[in-house]
């Protein structure tokens, strides 16, 4: 039997609006005991309700329920695994690439750098190593001015007890938005010494779903710099398309099963659940479904093998084989090899990935 809101979806890709708008708002799901059903209800009433108006960004540090008690947000994603693994796996790499270069300046790049906890946590695993740089800059872009302050006191106070010096270069800007003569810059202070990290950033980039578009143009800006090496961590999905009902598709079934796997991790409370579904994947799944022009939308996901052609086409090599994976402690969460990246997967479906890619083929075994 087709879900209720699959009708509303087809309705509204047929052009009944009307039809879709009466139906949508005959359906009532409980958001405690039918959370799934209720955030894409929501999402799609805020689709239709033109005088609706959005009150913060796809992200918020706040959840605050209908009881009025308020859990921040952040605090509980990093209790998902899925996203712990990607880092235990990505972050190795990059110390892998900065140590055996064995350079004595090197400079790490991340491309969404928020609070700087990432760049923190490659800066102390460096420092651990048995030959590590004696200067180590951090290449910070983040559009948040606040973050981006914060960022640069944390990493330089954790500076302070590594041995080496830290540096740090803020660009208040996304890597699309960078001038030629920043690229240049870029190149000219840093090429050929630089780590890059983007962690669940780039599938913001607005792009269009067809070459020479400007996440390409961003990942040949990257392979210009001659890197290290390049990790990329990211969403398994698609949903950088134009068509609504495929979208809406694609993204049922991608947070059905993060869904699902919140309601499996035990170390999270009820609320806790609530809060994670509603308040931070809620927001994702609203930007999705609620925004029908890709440049007004922020969550733009590719699949992980998209991600690993456009790589290719921008002239990197691609780590074969990822060694020394993490191995999972939860029955249902899997980590796994694939043709150019491995995932972590909840059910055996792989929600996010990491993918390792250089500019020498040398260094790809």
């Amino acid at each position: 039997m087709t879900h209720p809101l699959f009708e509303v979806v087809h309705h509204l890709q047929m052009g009944n609006i009307r039809t879709a708008y009466h139906l949508l708002h005959s359906l009532v799901f409980d958001h405690k005991t039918q959370t799934k059903e209720f955030v894409f209800a929501d999402a799609l009433q805020k689709k239709l309700d033109f005088n609706y108006i959005e009150q913060g960004n796809v992200y918020f540090s706040k959840y605050e329920d209908y009881q009025g008690s308020q859990i921040d947000i952040f605090d509980v994603v990093a209790k998902v695994p899925i996203f712990t693994y990607s880092y235990l796996i990505g972050n190795p790499l990059l110390v892998e690439y900065i140590i055996t270069s064995g350079l004595t300046e090197v400079a790490y790049m991340d491309l969404g750098l928020g609070k700087g906890s990432q760049a923190i946590a490659v800066m102390e695993l460096v420092a651990q190593s048995n030959n590590p740089p004696q200067k180590f800059t951090v290449i910070g872009l983040e559009p948040v001015p606040n973050s981006l302050e914060t960022a640069k006191v944390a990493i330089e106070k954790a500076g302070k007890s590594l041995p080496f010096t830290v540096d740090f270069v803020g660009i208040d800007k996304c890597a699309e938005d960078l001038t030629e003569e920043e690229w240049e810059k870029l190149q000219d202070n840093f090429g050929g010494k630089v780590a890059i990290n983007a962690a669940y950033s780039i599938h913001h980039i607005v792009s269009e779903p067809h070459e020479g578009d400007e996440r390409d143009r961003v990942l040949r800006h990257l392979y210009d710099l001659h890197p290290l090496g390049f990790v990329l961590l990211e969403g398994n999905a698609n949903h950088n398309i134009e068509d609504f009902f495929l979208r809406f598709q694609n993204c049922w079934q991608l947070y059905g099963t993060v869904f699902d796997m919140v309601d499996d991790l035990d170390e999270l409370t009820n609320a806790e659940r609530v809060a994670l579904k509603i308040g931070f994947f809620g927001r994702e799944i609203e930007d999705i479904i609620s925004e029908d022009e890709m440049a007004n939308r922020h969550e733009r996901l590719e699949p992980l093998s998209v991600w690993v052609e456009r790589l290719v086409k921008a002239g990197f090599y691609l780590k074969p084989q990822i060694l020394n994976l993490p191995k999972a402690d939860h029955p249902k969460i899997g980590i796994r090899q694939y043709r150019g990246y491995v995932g972590v997967e909840y059910n055996y479906h792989p929600i996010v990935g990491v993918i390792a890619a250089q500019v020498n083929k040398s260094h790809a075994s």
